[in-house]
């Protein structure tokens, strides 16, 4: 016989111990609750992933960033990331200090920082994606490659779409 199980109780387990059986989720729950549970108990193990080189969650995505997207102005980094300066200059500076980023001044206007990932910072990323997989592999067991493949293309496209600081209750975008 199979039992209902809360969302909370669902964030907190291993692919492995949560139950497969459809219909596990009530029809009808909003995605963005579902997203939300999901997020907390990936957060964790993204923490703990990340911590094994001393770097934090917001360490991880600007190197992301900037693995992506090449240098980047400050300001930009920070927009896409969802920073205010000053967290941005305390993320930076742990970074540049570390090693994994650098720091120079825009030749056309030497206000402007660009950041850009180091070599080494390239190698972090490189070990970190292979601990990231893992954590995929884990959560989402119960997937197929074709079902993986699936849910990163439309969560990518949502992403797209969601600003990366959303404070201004009914800002364009939030």
């Amino acid at each position: 016989m199979y039992h209902k199980v809360s969302l909370y109780t669902l964030s907190n387990m291993t692919a492995r111990e949560a139950p497969v059986e459809a219909g596990a989720v009530e029809a009808g729950t909003a995605s963005s609750l579902l997203i939300a549970q999901l997020a907390r108990g990936m957060r964790r193990r993204l923490e703990q992933a990340v911590a094994s080189l001393g770097l934090r969650p917001r360490q991880l995505l600007a190197l992301h960033q900037l693995h992506e997207r090449g240098p980047s102005a400050q300001q930009v980094l920070g927009e896409l990331l969802g920073l205010d300066p000053s967290n941005l200059v305390a993320v930076l500076n742990d970074l540049e200090d570390a090693g994994l980023i650098e720091r120079r001044r825009d030749r056309s206007d030497r206000r402007r920082a660009i950041i850009e990932l180091s070599p080494k910072g390239g190698r972090v990323l490189e070990d970190l994606d292979g601990a990231l997989h893992r954590i995929d592999d884990e959560v989402l067991v119960m997937l197929s490659a074709e079902e993986r493949a699936r849910l990163n293309e439309l969560l990518g496209r949502v992403a797209e779409h969601v600003p990366a600081d959303c404070t201004q209750e009914g800002g364009e975008g939030c």
